[in-house]
């Protein structure tokens, strides 16, 4: 498997993150954000779309549409790291790494 990083929250500063990654064998789309809990909302997705057991709602903030974008249209660099090479700040995590 191999996910192609395109972006991360830019107003994020830290190691932590809502991201957004492309499958690049298969185009789908990959969202880390923000688990939704909250039941309000999720009656409300519910309510059009059925959530199954084996799927969550993840909130990504909106400053991220430019990201999201990219991750459509296929215009990310492919192969790009947010972290340069030997730069990982949790090198013991990095499949890519090595």
């Amino acid at each position: 498997m191999r996910l192609d990083f395109v972006g991360v929250d830019p107003d994020n500063a830290t190691d932590d993150c809502p991201a957004v990654f492309v499958d690049s064998e298969t185009g789908d789309f990959y969202m880390q954000g923000e688990t939704v809990v909250d039941p309000e909302v999720l009656a409300w997705i519910n309510s059009d779309s059925r959530i199954l057991d084996t799927e969550s709602v993840v909130k990504l903030p909106a400053r991220m549409a430019a990201i999201i974008l990219e991750a459509i249209s296929g215009t990310y660099e492919p192969g790009k790291r947010r972290f340069p090479e030997g730069r990982h700040p949790r090198p013991h995590e990095d499949v890519r790494g090595g």
